[in-house]
């Protein structure tokens, strides 16, 4: 059984979300060492002879490197591809802490959800002729599958992510330092988590990755009733990360608590944006495949 046949078979993947995000590039050609990173298109296009497959041309593309003798049979533009062209490398790190176990009324779990979003994602890449890698972490790295670009990396990815429990606190910031230091070439860095975490310490590890050239993408996976806050009867509230416990009245608590979240979302988002970094922001009551058709669509607006 192929390695992309398999992973349909599980519960991370399904045919349905793939074929939402289906056409759509996650890694826009050029983006790695194009603009922005060092602001200039990248040497390496077009260098290779080794000749591996045809993409529609978009806008932007070079027109050199359109196949006329595609058009003259079709009479659509494609554009060559060279293996020099097609060996990015993603890392999709995925937060396994105790905070994204939480589930609300919509049943699955923010940790559910993440598994899900990594595997398509890892699915697109690999099927982009990229290479894709994962590392499964809450205050420690728990798991790593290194990149590769072979589909049979998928039956990996999607073992490691099987295997993924909570277990401890977060602590974003020194993995983000980890994956920077085995990355030996720009490459990127796509983080899935709640974000529940040291705020200084995150930024930090944020910023060495950009500074080392890569980019970054954030999904900032919180739960719809963490976002909304429905509660309207006497609630107890049990710490997911530590011991703490509190009994309050929700009407008199929820809109402290949704300024405050709103506060640190908007931080997260200004800070990111201000690095160069994707923040995407995931409701879990929102399909997969249409939080990444929808996001991916943006960057593909943004890149005309």
């Amino acid at each position: 059984m192929s390695g992309g046949s398999s992973v349909l078979d599980s519960d991370c993947i399904d045919a349905a979300t793939l074929e939402e995000v289906s056409g759509l590039e996650l890694i826009a050609r050029g983006a790695v060492e194009g603009a922005r990173i060092g602001r200039h298109r990248s040497f390496l296009s077009g260098l290779s002879t080794n000749f591996t497959h045809h993409r529609a041309y978009v806008s932007g593309d070079e027109i050199r490197h359109i196949d006329w003798r595609v058009y003259s049979r079709s009479e659509r533009y494609f554009v060559r591809k060279y293996e020099a062209e097609t060996n990015y490398e993603a890392y999709l790190l995925v937060d396994a802490s105790a905070s994204m176990t939480f589930a609300g009324s919509h049943g699955l779990s923010k940790l559910d959800y993440a598994k899900r979003l990594a595997a398509t994602l890892a699915y697109r890449i690999v099927e982009d002729r990229d290479s894709a890698g994962l590392a499964v972490f809450d205050d420690e790295l728990r798991g790593l599958v290194p990149p590769k670009g072979s589909k049979n990396v998928l039956v990996d990815l999607v073992r490691e992510l099987n295997r993924a429990e909570n277990s401890s606190r977060t602590e974003v910031g020194g993995i983000l330092t980890q994956i920077s230091s085995r990355m030996k070439r720009r490459g990127f860095v796509i983080l899935i988590s709640d974000l529940l975490t040291d705020e200084e310490s995150f930024l930090s590890g944020i910023h060495q990755l950009a500074c080392a050239g890569h980019n970054v993408i954030v999904f900032q996976v919180l739960d719809h009733d963490e976002l909304t806050f429905p509660y309207d009867q006497s609630t107890r509230f049990i710490g997911l990360e530590s011991d703490y416990e509190v009994v309050v009245e929700p009407g008199r608590l929820r809109q402290e608590y949704l300024d405050a979240l709103g506060g640190m979302i908007d931080r997260y988002r200004v800070n990111l944006g201000n690095a160069g970094v994707d923040h995407v922001l995931v409701d879990t009551s929102e399909s997969v495949g249409a939080i990444l058709a929808s996001y991916l669509a943006s960057r593909s607006l943004a890149q005309v």
